[in-house]
C-alpha cells in the first residue's frame, strides 16, 4: 500500500511539473505574438538589426534597461543584410522594437541605457546613404532617443573621456558627445560615469515596496580595465601605468569595455561588450581580461558571448569558470563568430554540462567557414528572448521572427533550470 501511495505521489509530482511546462510554452504558441511582459518577469531582448547590438532588459518591476544601441554601416559586404530590412535605420529599428514589446499601460520611457563602450556597433555611427553616397545620417542610441525617452546614460568615460579616448577620426564618438551635451539641457542629470564595484548605480526603479530585496542584483564588474575584486565595492586596477607606452600597447576600445553582472533569485546573466580574452601577437598579457575577470563572475546561466564570439575573446578559462546554460551571440559580421571560439563554446571537455547556442545572425560567409558546427547551435537568425521567471528559478528563450514587424515566436526553448 506503501509503495502504490508513494508512486502515485510521484506520478502527480511528474504531472505537475509537465502541466507547468506546458503551460509555460503553449501561452507562446509559435506563429503568435510574444505575450507581454507582466510584473515579476524578467526579460532580456537581443534585437537584431543586423548592425550590431542592443538587449533589451525589463527588469522584475518594469524598469526597462537597454544595452548599447548599435548601428555598424549597413552597406557593407562584410555586414549582414540588415533586419528586417533597410527602410529605416537600425536606431528607428530598435525604437520600434522597444516600443512594441515595453512594460505596457506605462509611458514608454528608457530608464537606463549602457554603452558598454564607444565602437559603432554598440553607440551607433554616421554613414553615407546608399542613394547617394553623398547625405549623411547618425543612428544608434541618439536616434533611439528620439522616439523614446532615456533617463539616465552611463558609459565607461564620462565627464573628461580621458581614458584612453577614442581617436579624433572616430567621427562617431565626437557625435555621441554631442548628442550628450544636448541631452543634458533637457536633463541635466542625464549622465554618470560606469562605478565598478557598484550594485546601487542600476536599481529597481518601481519596487517601492521592496518586493525583490535581496533576490535582484546589477553588478559592475569591470571597465577601462579595473575590476571588482568580489570584496563590498573594492576594485584593482588590471592595466600597468599607461604613460609611456607604445600605440600599439595601449588597450584597444573593446578592451576598456563595462560589464556587468545581473542577479535574479538563482539566475544570472552576465554581458561585457566586446571584453577580450586574447591578447593580439606581441601584445602584452595583460590585454586577456577574461581570465581574471571570470572567478568573480563565477558561473551564470546566460551569458552573452563577448566581442560576437570573435577570435580574441571567449577563451577556454572563461568558458569553464561560467560554464552557462545558454550563450548568446549577437552577431552581425562575417567574421561572427569565429570557428574556433564556437568550437570552445561546443567543447565538453571544459564542462561537462549541457549549453545551448544562439545567434542573432549568421553571415553566409560564416556559415561556409563554421561548416557543420552551425548545426550544433540551436538557432541562427532572429530576436532572442531570454524570460526568466519570477523569483528567478528557470527561464525560456524564445527566438523572435525578425524578417517583419510582426514580431512572432518562430521557435521556443526550455524551460532551463538555474544552478
Amino acid at each position: 500500500m506503501k509503495t502504490k501511495i508513494l508512486l502515485i505521489l510521484f506520478l502527480l509530482s511528474c504531472l505537475g511539473k509537465l502541466s507547468a511546462k506546458n503551460i509555460y510554452v503553449s501561452a507562446q504558441a509559435e506563429g503568435e505574438p510574444l505575450e507581454v511582459w507582466s510584473e515579476g518577469y524578467l526579460d532580456i531582448h537581443h534585437i537584431n538589426t543586423g548592425c550590431g547590438n542592443a538587449a533589451f532588459c525589463i527588469l522584475p518591476d518594469g524598469t526597462t534597461l537597454l544595452i548599447d544601441a548599435g548601428a555598424n554601416n549597413p552597406n557593407s559586404e562584410r555586414h549582414v543584410a540588415p533586419r528586417p530590412n533597410s527602410s529605416k535605420t537600425p536606431g528607428a529599428w530598435i525604437a520600434d522594437y522597444i516600443l512594441r514589446h515595453r512594460p505596457p499601460n506605462r509611458v514608454a520611457i528608457i530608464d537606463y541605457f549602457l554603452a558598454t563602450h564607444f565602437d559603432k556597433d554598440h553607440i551607433g555611427g554616421v554613414f553615407k546613404t546608399k542613394s547617394t553616397n553623398a547625405d549623411y545620417y547618425l543612428t544608434g542610441i541618439s536616434e533611439v532617443a528620439e522616439y523614446i525617452p532615456v533617463n539616465k546614460i552611463i558609459d565607461r568615460g564620462y565627464p573628461d573621456y580621458n581614458t584612453v579616448k577614442p581617436a579624433e577620426s572616430e567621427t562617431h564618438f565626437y557625435n555621441y558627445l554631442n548628442f550628450i551635451e544636448y541631452q543634458k539641457t533637457l536633463n541635466p542629470d542625464l549622465m554618470e560615469r560606469f562605478r565598478v564595484g557598484a550594485n546601487n548605480q542600476f536599481v529597481l526603479k518601481y519596487d517601492t515596496e521592496a518586493a525583490y530585496a535581496g533576490k535582484f542584483e546589477i553588478r559592475n564588474l569591470i571597465a577601462n580595465g579595473v575590476m571588482w575584486t568580489g570584496t563590498e565595492t573594492q576594485t584593482t586596477s588590471l592595466f600597468p601605468d599607461l604613460n609611456g607606452l607604445s600605440n600599439s600597447d595601449l588597450p584597444e576600445e573593446n578592451t576598456l569595455s563595462c560589464g556587468i553582472k545581473l542577479t535574479y533569485g538563482k539566475f544570472n546573466y552576465f554581458n561585457a561588450g566586446d571584453l577580450t580574452g586574447y591578447p593580439k601577437p606581441g601584445r602584452p598579457q595583460w590585454h586577456d581580461l577574461e581570465t581574471p575577470l571570470a572567478p568573480i563572475v563565477g558561473k551564470v546561466e546566460v551569458c552573452n558571448v563577448n566581442h560576437h564570439g570573435y577570435n580574441n575573446a571567449t577563451n577556454d578559462l572563461f568558458i569553464k569558470t561560467l560554464a552557462p546554460l545558454v550563450f548568446v551571440i549577437q552577431a552581425s559580421d562575417a567574421l561572427h563568430p569565429n570557428h574556433s571560439t564556437l568550437f570552445r563554446m561546443l567543447a565538453k571537455q571544459l564542462y561537462a554540462d549541457a549549453r545551448d547556442i544562439f545567434a542573432t545572425n549568421l553571415h553566409p560567409a560564416a556559415k561556409i567557414v563554421i561548416g557543420d558546427l552551425t548545426g550544433q547551435m540551436k538557432s541562427a537568425q532572429g530576436h532572442i528572448v531570454v524570460r526568466v521567471s519570477p523569483g528567478g528559478s528557470d527561464f525560456m528563450i524564445y527566438i523572435i521572427d525578425d524578417s517583419n514587424t510582426g514580431y512572432t515566436v518562430n521557435a521556443a526553448y526550455g524551460p532551463y533550470f538555474c544552478k
